[in-house]
């Protein structure tokens, strides 16, 4: 099987909704061509190089993913007829990515890091002039 990573962007003023509609459109039609995803996340927006449909920022998103066919060349013709997906890079993988889990910090994680107490004495300071 040969694996294979693609960054595509799109527009940053799509709303969480939007972006996991298009995401799924694309992890769907990968699966519908026989592809096996590994990892499908979102990088998140990000400042362009250059304006590219006359939009300075985009919303990353990466897919790993592996196959068995080549279906690369249908899967960027694809991308070229998707009107919300700004740019597009697939590369090949030398060997199959590890797959991550994606997790966000929980309320108990900044709870446990705000129960550090000061010191009474660093708290108040003397000033004199």
């Amino acid at each position: 099987m040969k694996y294979y990573e693609t960054l595509y962007i799109v527009k940053s003023e799509f709303e969480d909704d939007r972006l996991n509609k298009i995401q799924a459109e694309v992890d769907t039609y990968a699966k519908k061509k026989g592809g096996k995803i590994v990892n499908s996340y979102v990088w998140g927006k990000r400042r362009l190089a250059y304006e590219v449909d006359k939009e300075r920022y985009g919303t990353f998103l990466l897919l790993q993913y592996g196959t068995d066919n080549t279906f690369t060349d249908e899967f960027n013709d694809w991308f070229e007829l998707h009107k919300s997906v700004l740019a597009y890079m697939t590369i090949r993988l030398d060997e199959m990515p590890e797959v991550k889990e994606i997790r966000s910090s929980t309320p108990t994680e900044t709870k446990a890091d705000s129960s550090v107490k000061t010191d009474q004495s660093e708290q108040t300071a003397d000033v004199s002039l």
